[in-house]
C-alpha cells in the first residue's frame, strides 16, 4: 500500500490559549542518562527463538503515559511468544536541548545508533502508535543494503535502522544540540542507497488505516489523538479509528497491565530504593538533617483530618500506611512496644495502623493482603515515574474501601546521594489525577482521594481530586 501524501498538520484553529503560553513545551532538563529498558521475555514453557531480540526505541514524554502503555500492550497481543523484545523508553533524556522541539521526544530518534551501541538493527516508533502485526516481521525485513527504511524520506515516525551504518552519519551530540530534521535527512540523502522505502502498512496514519491490511496504526494528527494528552493546548476532535485504541485500553485495564511490576520494577526504581535506605541511615547532610529526622513521617500531620473523615465514612479499623518513613508522629498501638510497626493516631480512634516502608528496615517486612484503607503521603513523588502505575495498583489491591494519596508537585529540599532531587517525579496535578483514575479502572470498586500539593510564591496550596 503506497503512502498517501496528505497533511496531518495541526493548524492555529486547533490550538487553545495554552499553546500561546507554551504549556506543552514547559520541559525541565532531562534526568535520565539512557533510555529505560522494558523487556518482554519468551513465554514460559516455549523454546526460546535463536533470532536476535527485537529492539524497539520508543519516543515518548510524560503526558503520553496512556499511549505508552497501550503501545506496549499492542505488541503483547501480536508478538512471537518465543522471541525476546526489548523496548527502550526514550523519555526525559539528559543533555538534549528540547526547547524548540514539536514534541518532548522529537530528536531522540537520531541518537538511536549510539543508544544501540552502533550495532545491530533497531525499530523506531513514536508513542502515538499501536501494532496490529508482529513488529518482528518489520525487524527481520530485508533492508536490501539500506541503513534506513521509512515510508517517505521525511516521515520518520516509524523507521527500521541498521545502527552500524547509521552511526556513521547520525550522532547523539547532533541530536542533543537540537539540529533540525532536515540536517539528519540530508546526511542520509548524501549517500546513495542509504535510504529505502518502507511499505505504508507499517505506518498507516489516521485515515490511511485499512482493516486487515494495515500492520501499524499511527494516530499522527495531534488534535485527533483519542487519549487527548494535551487538553489545555489543543481542541480535540473525534478520531474515526479511536475505538480501536479504546478497546485496547479496556483490555489492558481488565488484565491489570502495567509496563513494570513489583516483581519486575524498572532499573531506576531498584537504584532509588537503595539510595533511600542510605538516606535513612545517613540522613541528608546537604540540608543539615540527621538520620532520625530524615523521612520522619511528619508530612502526615496535615492529612490527619481528611483521613479521619474517610475512616469514619467507611468504618475503617485496619489501615496501611504505605511509605510511612520512621513514623515518628504516631503513638504505639495499645499493647505494642514503641518500636513496633503497629501504630495509632488519637484522631483515628481505635484504628490500628500498620507501617510499611521498603527503604526503612524496621518497617520493610511483609504486609497483609488487605486493609480497610491505605494511605500514602510523602511517597509518590519519590518514586520513579515508570513505576508509579504498579505502586498505585499495589495501594488499591491492599485496600478494601479507600486509598488516600498525596503527591507533591514541586522540588524537594533534599537531594539523593547521586545528586538528583529527592522528588524524582515532578508532574502537574492533572497528571497525578490521571494516574489515580487509571489505577482505579484497573482496580474497580474502591474509593480514592488525591491531594496534589503545589508550592508558589504565596506558599503551599492543595488540589483535591476524588473518585
Amino acid at each position: 500500500m503506497p503512502a498517501v501524501q496528505t497533511s496531518f498538520k495541526t493548524k492555529y484553529y486547533h490550538k487553545r490559549i495554552g499553546h500561546l503560553l507554551r504549556l506543552e513545551r514547559d520541559r525541565p532538563p532531562g534526568t535520565r542518562e539512557e533510555p529505560e529498558l522494558m523487556a518482554i521475555e519468551p513465554e514460559p514453557g516455549i523454546t526460546p527463538s535463536d533470532k536476535p531480540p527485537v529492539r524497539i526505541f520508543l519516543g515518548s514524554e510524560p503526558a503520553q503515559h496512556r499511549a505508552e502503555r497501550i503501545f506496549v500492550w499492542s505488541i503483547l497481543q501480536v508478538r512471537d511468544p518465543a522471541r525476546r523484545y526489548e523496548i527502550y523508553l526514550m523519555k526525559d533524556l539528559k543533555g538534549f536541548d528540547r526547547l524548540k522541539w514539536k514534541t518532548g521526544f522529537t530528536a531522540y530518534r537520531y541518537g538511536i545508533p549510539d543508544f544501540a551501541g552502533k550495532t545491530g538493527r533497531a525499530i523506531y516508533n513514536d508513542v502515538d502508535q499501536i501494532y496490529l502485526a508482529d513488529p518482528a516481521e518489520l525487524f527481520d525485513m530485508d533492508m536490501k543494503g539500506c541503513g534506513q527504511l521509512c515510508i517517505t524520506e521525511k516521515e520518520t515516525a516509524v523507521m527500521l535502522l541498521d545502527c552500524e551504518k547509521m552511526a556513521k552519519i547520525w550522532h547523539r551530540e547532533d541530536a542533543e544540540r537540537s539540529e533540525r530534521h532536515k540536517f539528519f535527512r540530508r546526511r542520509v540523502q548524501a549517500i546513495d542507497g542509504m535510504w529505502g522505502r518502507l511499505s505504508g502498512v507499517w505506518n498507516a496514519r489516521d485515515h490511511e488505516y485499512e482493516p486487515g491490511v494495515s500492520k501499524l496504526l499511527h494516530y499522527t494528527t495531534l488534535q485527533m489523538q483519542p487519549w487527548r494528552p494535551f487538553p489545555k493546548v489543543l481542541k480535540y476532535k473525534e478520531n474515526p479509528n479511536g475505538k480501536i485504541w479504546f478497546e485496547m485500553e479496556r483490555a489492558a485495564d481488565a488484565a491489570g497491565f502495567t509496563l513494570f511490576t513489583e516483581e519486575r520494577p524498572s532499573g531506576r526504581y531498584r537504584k532509588m530504593v537503595e539510595m533511600y535506605k542510605t538516606m535513612h541511615q545517613e540522613g541528608s547532610p546537604e540540608v543539615g538533617r540527621p538520620p532520625e529526622k530524615t523521612f520522619s513521617g511528619k508530612s502526615l500531620i496535615e492529612h490527619v483530618g481528611p483521613i479521619a473523615t474517610l475512616i469514619e465514612e467507611t468504618g475503617t479499623r485496619e489501615l496501611l500506611d504505605y511509605g510511612a518513613g520512621k513514623a515518628t508522629f504516631y503513638a504505639p498501638f495499645p499493647g505494642e512496644d514503641v518500636s513496633s510497626r503497629f501504630k495509632s493516631m488519637k484522631e483515628w480512634g481505635d484504628t490500628r495502623v500498620t507501617c510499611y516502608d521498603p527503604g526503612y528496615e524496621p518497617f520493610s517486612g511483609l504486609i497483609e493482603s488487605a486493609y480497610d484503607g491505605v494511605i500514602c503521603t510523602d511517597v509518590l513523588e519519590h518514586i520513579t515515574e515508570e513505576d508509579i502505575p504498579w505502586v498505585l495498583d499495589k495501594l488499591f489491591r491492599h485496600a478494601r474501601y479507600f486509598v488516600y494519596a498525596v503527591a507533591a508537585c514541586y522540588p524537594a529540599k533534599k537531594f539523593l546521594p547521586d545528586g538528583r532531587n529527592a522528588h524524582c517525579t515532578l508532574q502537574p496535578p492533572e497528571w497525578w489525577r490521571e494516574q489515580l483514575e487509571a489505577a482505579a479502572r484497573r482496580n474497580p470498586g474502591k474509593k480514592w482521594q488525591l491531594c496534589a500539593q503545589l508550592k508558589g510564591r504565596l506558599g503551599k496550596s492543595d488540589r483535591v481530586f476524588r473518585g
